[in-house]
């Protein structure tokens, strides 16, 4: 017999027992695989102590050949065990790029001593290996949730199946003392080791009440990474993204995070499990990718969220001329995986094909890219290489529905005047839709030129039905008939809208706006005050968002801080002249001619190279008082189409001409009679 003794390891309300391997928190044992319980068990040691990636790998795998993703998921595996998110730092501090390291205060309890048998025979190792290897199977399926044998020297378990009699050494808590002959002990080890491994799997299959994996509704594709970081192409690692979720997004059953959503997760140490927390979805799916000349790899992986389970994984290598083979395989085992069944027309949709030339779909890539940066030059980018895509080809839906989408951009945040961007957005969504009626992108595009340019309000409506009809998970066209909704006075059902946009895509700053922006139009101005704080909680830097809230401070007649909101949004919001002209306005409500003139001369100053809207500038004249200049400017705006007359009804900052008998008849002629 030898004498050994046990470490027990304790942080917070939880211990850990090195050598009988077992973690419990508060006095309840948490179920870990045996890689996740050796990674806990060496940060643990090692607590206070930065441990690289490749030490970690080497220390868990060994020689084994393994990923690196395989120690992100294990990670995944022990955050969950102990209740931290992977931006917690709480106890395990991320290193980027590096590793990661334990950072809670750890101590050893007094070591207990234990007798044990001297040796086991190679009959008793085997079947230990298999009872634990059986236990942390059922421990990723869910099935195992506590000890398989409780403390008892009763083994009889209710309905049971008999066993042959035998006699058994105490295992409840008692010392086993080795008899003099081990071959004998060894024999009847193994067979109640055995008998105990039966026992155990009977009774939790039998007793246990079936648990039912929960369906996955949710997914979030995130940004694919390089297999190599020093051969990035972030629009071949988001284009790839970007194409599968307008893929999967055909799917009605599984709601798919649009890519403005996911965009974000493209750092090379991303925990994707961390970022389907945060997203709140049911499933991720990771990839990564290597183009190499003529040549790509992919290697993507579809993995639970619950329990960081991998459902589905796979590797391509193919030329990149079959890039579209990649995606319509990737498309198709995921869809599978998920378990969804699909009709006729979704199963049309996920492997769908817009074109085949594969320089027109990176151009395409690049264009999306340069979109989604949600700046005027990112805009102006986007444009140019949706141009080029079709170029390439001139059959290119998807292209189309891009250069509609960046033209509507630019005359939405006044890059351009509405009379040059708006028209070209309709030709293309035309031109779209004349290629694939079925794209919701178009339809959601022309919907917004509707209401916003040609104020065909009807035919707006339309579309935008159309557009939901075709996609009821596309966040964008549920955001943009919110807006067409509170414009129209229809409140409640912009707020319905919005917050269904925000539903599908929770993480998104301008939908969380977007409901305040509602609210305040609807003069709730505290809870649109309220809305823009959560805002500002999740980006404090967004000039729109410090704008944003200055709006109803401004109305409530709270200047100083209006002012204050406008003047943080200024240098956040680059040369954007809307920012300056709420600060104007502000000054010109609270008494401060002389500053509020001071900068109209500077944006009359900026028209000269760049796009002013006339109704931003009326609003200014109309807070000082000057209802004829304010009128002159609302006139051109009207000659111009100025999108923002669309908010005749509604917006705040005409509440000082609505008693000037010239403003109804403004109302009229944009077809919103108040």
């Amino acid at each position: 017999m030898l004498e050994t003794r046990r470490t027990i390891y304790v942080f917070e309300e939880f211990q850990i027992d090195a050598q009988k391997r077992i973690l419990w928190r508060a006095g309840q044992t948490v179920p870990l695989t045996s890689k996740a319980f050796e990674l806990l068990l060496a940060l643990v040691e090692n607590h206070g102590r930065e441990l690289t990636k490749e030490e970690l790998m080497e220390r868990i795998w060994g020689d084994q050949i393994v990923e690196e993703g395989n120690l992100t998921v294990t990670m995944s595996y022990v955050r969950k065990a102990l209740g931290e998110k992977a931006n917690d730092h709480r106890l395990i501090v991320t290193i980027p790029g590096r590793g990661y390291r334990f950072v809670a205060e750890v101590s050893n309890l007094a070591e207990q001593r234990e007798f044990i048998i001297e040796s086991k025979t190679a009959s008793q190792v085997t079947i230990e290996q298999e009872i634990s290897e059986a236990d942390e199977k059922l421990i990723g399926s869910g099935k195992l949730r506590q000890p398989a044998i409780a403390a008892s020297s009763d083994l009889a378990l209710p309905g049971a199946p008999a066993l042959t009699a035998i006699a058994l050494p105490a295992i409840a808590g008692k010392k086993v003392r080795a008899p003099g002959n081990r071959r004998l002990i060894a024999f009847v080890s193994s067979i109640a080791l055995l008998a105990i491994a039966v026992i155990a799997y009977y009774f939790w299959n039998k007793h246990t009440p079936a648990t039912t994996t929960p369906r996955i509704k949710s997914i979030a594709v995130l940004p694919f990474k390089p297999l190599v970081a020093q051969s990035r192409d972030e629009s071949l690692e988001m284009g790839m993204a970007d194409t599968l979720i307008a893929r999967l997004s055909n799917i009605r059953e599984i709601n798919v995070r649009p890519i403005s959503s996911v965009r974000k997760y493209s750092a090379l140490d991303q925990d994707p499990i961390a970022a389907g927390q945060e997203q709140q979805v049911d499933a991720v799916l990771d990839g990564q990718i290597l183009k190499a000349g003529e040549k790509v790899r992919v290697t993507v992986r579809l993995l639970r969220i619950a329990d960081g389970a991998p459902l589905w994984s796979s590797q391509f290598d193919e030329k990149m001329t079959d890039i579209f083979t990649v995606q319509d395989s990737i498309s198709e085992r995921v869809t599978s995986a998920l378990a969804v069944t699909l009709t006729n027309e979704e199963q049309r949709g996920i492997t769908k094909r817009y074109t085949a030339d594969t320089e027109a779909y990176q151009l395409y890539l690049h264009g999306r890219y340069q979109l989604n940066r949600l700046t005027d030059d990112g805009f102006l980018r986007g444009r140019d290489f949706f141009q080029q895509a079709i170029q390439k080809d001139s059959n290119y839906a998807l292209a189309y529905a891009g250069l509609a989408d960046a033209y509507n951009r630019l005359g939405g945040f006044d890059a351009l005047a509405s009379s040059e961007a708006f028209p070209k957005a309709k030709d293309a969504a035309q031109q779209a839709l004349k290629l694939d009626d079925s794209l919701a992108e178009a339809h959601s595009a022309l919907a917004t030129v509707n209401f916003a340019y040609e104020w065909n309000f009807v035919a707006a409506e339309q579309e935008f039905r159309r557009a939901i009809e075709l996609n009821p998970n596309y966040s964008d066209a549920h955001q943009m008939n919110g807006f067409y909704l509170a414009a129209m006075g229809r409140f409640d059902e912009a707020l319905r809208e919005m917050k269904r946009a925000l539903e599908l895509d929770p993480l998104s700053l301008e939908k969380t706006t977007g409901i305040g922006e509602i609210l305040y139009h609807q003069r709730k101005y505290d809870e649109a005050i309220e809305q823009f704080r959560k805002a500002l909680e999740m980006d404090s830097n967004s000039g729109f968002t410090h704008w944003a809230m200055g709006r109803p401070l401004l109305a409530q007649g709270k200047f100083n801080e209006a002012i204050g909101e406008f003047q943080k949004s200024i240098p956040l919001s680059g040369d954007s002249p809307d920012e300056p002209a709420e600060l104007a306005r502000a000054y010109a409500m609270s008494g401060r001619r002389d500053e509020a003139l001071k900068i109209v001369a500077e944006l009359k100053k900026l028209s000269e190279h760049k796009h002013v809207a006339p109704t931003v500038m009326a609003s200014i004249y109309a807070a000082l008082g000057d209802n004829d200049q304010a009128f002159a400017l609302l006139n051109r705006a009207f000659d111009e189409r100025d999108f923002i007359l669309t908010l005749v009804k509604v917006e705040p900052m005409f509440d000082p001409l609505r008693s000037d008998p010239r403003f109804p008849e403004l109302a009229r002629r944009v077809g919103l009679s108040e």
